[in-house]
């Protein structure tokens, strides 16, 4: 056997070592072992790992909530703990809750895979990067605490959970990305001193509630949109399958044609303003038109706009886009209410 063949098989054995024993230390906390690698022995950081290899299958043993500290001994050394390294709680399926100390910067790829019966989280204050997967196959999750200084979330990380139905936005959040990613969302809440963000009935706001950013998917029922509100960003309402009437304030000025269009339980919207809001933009120019999933639609106006709303409705199907947006879409002759559709009434009270 020549040289490079030997020396090709000692760095194949040498990996093969490398995968037997994936952490450097352990620590007993609660009566449960949890594996570390030190990242880094200059910064005194470490992060969790799993036991043993990836390759095995064998899962990490945890049981109920564990609380994570924000520092573990070794060997007479403080190391702070700085990270969830990939797959370290791969497949715990009796793991309940996770506590994430302060400190943590980071999570990796598919920390909590297949954690089944993981169903309440509290992360760190400051923020922290997460990798792909992080909670895939997390089905159970109900109860999550975002930290207080976090800037920004997208939820899309907790979109296979069926359980989380309730979210509450911290103090200091400026933005939230992919809340439609959670099918099964029915409300969200905000602290009552974040700057940029307010909820009403669930439903998420920008702070001086003149704009509706976004209604839960799983939101069920009755929406009325608060009183004051004038613009509806394009797609709050994408996806609300389960809403069977919509109630839009007389303030509204500017919304989607669109945003009806995949909610397949809806039965009548109610529009309050005497002037009809243009929704969409078609070959003969800027028209009043609802894209919506059934023909059946009945539209609730006020008795004396009547005619106006009978003008301004677009009459053919055809290509349409939003005002702010060239984008055509298909509506057909079944997706667009007519004159049929209308209702004008004296008094709401009573739809």
């Amino acid at each position: 056997m020549n040289m490079k063949k030997i020396l090709s098989l000692m760095l194949l054995m040498a990996a093969v070592c490398g995968l037997a024993k994936a952490h450097d230390f352990v620590v007993t906390l609660n009566g449960q072992k949890v594996y570390f690698n030190i990242v880094s022995e200059k910064n005194r950081t470490v992060e969790i790992t799993y036991n043993g290899s990836i390759a095995d299958g064998k899962p990490t043993y945890y049981e109920g909530e564990l609380a994570v500290p924000a520092k573990v001994r070794h060997n007479n050394t403080i190391y702070s703990v700085a990270g969830i390294g990939a797959k370290a709680f791969c497949g715990a399926d009796r793991l309940t809750g996770i506590v994430l100390p302060e400190g943590l910067k980071a999570i990796g790829d598919f920390a909590f895979e297949g954690c089944t019966s993981l169903e309440r989280i509290i992360f760190p204050g400051g923020s922290v990067n997460f990798g792909e997967g992080v909670f895939f196959k997390c089905d159970k999750i109900q109860d999550v605490s975002f930290g207080s200084d976090w800037k920004e979330v997208d939820l899309k990380m907790f979109r296979w959970s069926d359980s989380l139905v309730s979210i509450t936005i911290p103090a200091k959040m400026e933005k939230i990305i992919n809340m439609k990613s959670l099918k099964h969302l029915e409300t969200v809440s905000v602290d009552i001193n974040n700057g940029r963000f307010s909820s009403v009935d669930g439903i998420l706001y920008n702070k001086g509630g003149n704009t509706l950013y976004g209604c839960p998917r799983a939101y069920a029922g009755v929406l009325k949109v608060a009183e004051g509100t004038e613009t509806i960003t394009p797609g709050a309402f994408i996806d609300c399958k389960y809403i069977v009437k919509a109630d839009l304030p007389a303030s509204l000025v500017s919304m989607s044609f669109r945003e009806f269009s995949r909610m397949p339980g809806l039965e009548t919207v109610i529009l309050r303003s005497e002037t009809p809001v243009n929704t969409a933009k078609g070959k003969d120019g800027e028209v009043f038109l609802l894209q919506v999933a059934s023909p059946d639609v009945q539209i609730v106006i006020p008795k004396k706009a009547k005619k106006a709303y009978e003008a301004a409705m677009a009459k053919e199907p055809g290509e349409y886009s939003d005002l702010s947006d060239d984008r055509p879409f298909l509506v057909e002759k079944d997706r667009m209410p007519g004159v049929k559709n209308l209702k004008a009434v004296n008094d709401f009270s009573k739809y």
